[in-house]
């Protein structure tokens, strides 16, 4: 069983607007339809459950209604951090007694142009490791500071990757990491960092530049060129 967590609880503060930045729209669309549409359409998920604030649920919900995506099987609400939000589903899982090789794929709902073959290597990646996720390997040399932004040390740039999403584990793996993390008060940005705390192994897949998080204005405008280019070569990212 493969079951996609559709994190959507961020709000517009980076991209300075007042709404939830999944409804901001992209060729007339909200973004968050075009990560549904993806997950839904892709052959090895079964299930989707999305994480979002409270006031969003009833707007999202309609969206879901109106687009016929069926795979949508509940939708959450969305705690302070993802972490919490994350770990509230698995818990709820758990209760369900889903099987434990079961894989979560965890992802970003504004993280729309991530393709098929793209999950396809990600989840592979996980089962043979436990765990896995997209990132793309930095492209800039990177700089580790301390509290007063003076450089504590450099990282080799081949060694360094820019981690995105979907993150991809296995069910008794991730019941692991996130009871270890909400036990200890362990706090951590990604899921996999939860994953490499209780020494689990997370392999990185390599994907495009384009699978990336809108966060910025210029990541909007960016967005918009991405589809218009796709949309003209016909080369869709569920494909």
């Amino acid at each position: 069983m493969n079951i996609a967590i559709i994190c959507a609880g961020g709000n517009g503060e980076r991209m300075k607007t007042k709404e939830n930045k999944i409804f901001l729209r992209l060729n007339g669309r909200p973004i968050i339809y075009y990560t549904l549409r993806t997950f839904a359409d892709y052959r090895e998920i079964d299930s989707i459950i999305v994480t979002t604030g409270e006031e969003n649920i009833d707007r999202l919900r309609e969206l879901i209604a109106q687009s016929d995506i069926e795979k949508v099987v509940s939708i959450e609400y969305a705690f302070e951090t993802r972490q919490e939000s994350t770990y509230h589903i698995i818990e709820k899982l758990k209760a369900l007694n889903i099987p434990r090789d079961s894989y979560l794929m965890i992802h970003n709902a504004v993280n729309p142009f991530v393709t098929h073959a793209e999950l396809d290597r990600c989840l592979q990646g996980a089962h043979e490791f436990g765990a896995s996720l997209l990132a793309f390997p930095a492209s800039d040399t990177v700089k580790i500071v301390n509290s007063d932004n003076l450089i504590d040390c450099t990282p080799m740039r081949e060694s360094v990757w820019i981690a995105q999403t979907p993150q991809v584990i296995r069910f008794d793996l991730a019941l692991d990491a996130f009871e270890h993390a909400q036990s200890t008060g362990f706090f951590a940005t990604d899921d996999s960092t939860l994953v490499e705390s209780v020494q689990g192994k997370v392999q990185c897949i390599e994907c495009s530049r384009e699978n990336f998080k809108i966060t910025y204005p210029h990541d909007l405008e960016l967005a918009r060129q991405i589809y218009t280019r796709r949309m003209r070569e016909k080369n869709f990212w569920y494909e």
